[in-house]
């Protein structure tokens, strides 16, 4: 076989077959030459990983393999970013389903029993016609004259299942009927002292109407046809109230419910979560709710203020200042400049300037 090669340049003869075999990792990526002798070598084992590691790469293969790790790199980082990403919307979308659930297990349709408002002063009771309501004589059983409370101080009238509703909130705007909804603030209503229904948060009482169709508005006066009981008793209209004034899970002070988180989130999550709820996060507005905040807290909590925008000017969520007058500082905060952007109001009630992407439990208020 080997007639064609001379003894003494038989070394030569193999090295050049040996080439291509212990290249053959890269034969693909980087092409040998063609060997003129390979028809007539004999045939000779290609070294496996076993036996030894292979030679080192030529700059072609290593090239490639650059590229590769470079694409693997780059692509792992972008899937990092996008499941941080994910994880923080999927942790807000956790609590949001978590406290939904809690609030879903309560009966969605409870209302208490039926009953007829009555104002003694003119001795007649309150009746829906259509979406209007006026006062006219009393007949118990007639269905137009029931009303029922439902969760959230609203007043439902039995027989159209729509809710007593302010027109707007103002001295002499209407009231009449219209479909139940749980962020419609003109359908909340509170009682006061005397027999007084007030539209909530407002010095606006449920009254008699003083015109010529007794048609129901709201009035600034506080006498004797702004009061109202039960009709057949003496009793507040607020007696036959079905249920607490806020959903499970919240704490109720001064027409205000409250939602205090056991878990830790940024300033932002926390402002998107209590959004989601169609509340805000939490305000201090008085030495009283202070007081209140102060008895509750377990930890520093996130407040719904921060000078993002403009250095050292605080806004609330609906763009109004905070003043320092208003505000319950301790007497050093805030003092963290640029860095610290979102407040905080710790378990003494005093507030501190933090960095927003701290991690802390925060409060969620909203009206009943």
């Amino acid at each position: 076989m080997y007639g064609n090669i001379e003894s003494g340049q038989a070394g030569q003869g193999q090295m050049w077959v040996l080439e291509p075999g212990g290249r053959k990792a890269c034969s693909d990526l980087c092409p040998t030459e063609e060997n003129l002798y390979e028809p007539l070598d004999p045939p000779i084992a290609t070294p496996s990983q076993k036996q030894g590691p292979d030679p080192p790469a030529s700059g072609c293969c290593s090239r490639e393999k650059l590229v590769l790790v470079g694409t693997v790199a780059l692509g792992v980082s972008v899937l990092l970013n996008v499941l941080f990403l994910a994880a923080g919307l999927q942790h807000i979308a956790a609590l949001t389903a978590a406290l939904e659930a809690e609030k879903a297990k309560e009966l969605p349709n409870m209302a208490s029993q039926s009953f007829l408002l009555y104002n003694e002063d003119h001795r007649k009771c309150v009746e829906a016609r259509g979406q209007q309501l006026t006062v006219t004589a009393c007949q118990p059983k007639a269905a137009a004259q029931q009303f029922q409370w439902l969760p959230g101080g609203r007043l439902q009238g039995w027989g159209s299942q729509h809710c007593i509703t302010a027109a707007r909130g103002q001295n002499l705007a209407f009231v009449r009927l219209e479909p139940c909804r749980d962020d419609d603030m003109l359908q909340r209503w509170e009682c006061r002292d005397g027999g007084l229904l007030a539209l909530a948060g407002h010095n606006l009482y449920f009254n008699y109407g003083n015109n010529q169709q007794h048609v129901v508005m709201l009035f600034t006066g506080d006498r004797q046809w702004s009061r109202w009981v039960i009709h057949g008793s003496k009793d507040n209209i607020c007696s036959r109230s079905c249920c607490p004034p806020c959903s499970k899970g919240w704490t109720y002070f001064r027409n205000s419910c409250y939602f205090y988180s056991k878990t830790e989130t940024s300033w932002e999550n926390a402002q998107r979560f209590c959004s989601v709820l169609g509340t805000q996060l939490l305000e201090v507005d008085s030495p009283e709710e202070k007081d209140h905040i102060r008895t509750i807290l377990e930890s520093s909590s996130w407040l719904g203020i921060r000078d993002e925008e403009v250095e050292g000017s605080w806004k609330r969520a609906n763009g109004s200042i905070q003043t320092r007058e208003s505000s319950s500082w301790h007497r050093n905060e805030p003092n963290g400049g640029l860095q610290e952007n979102c407040a905080v109001v710790r378990e003494d009630g005093e507030w501190y300037d933090y960095p927003c992407e701290s991690q802390l439990p925060w409060v969620c208020e909203g009206h009943p």
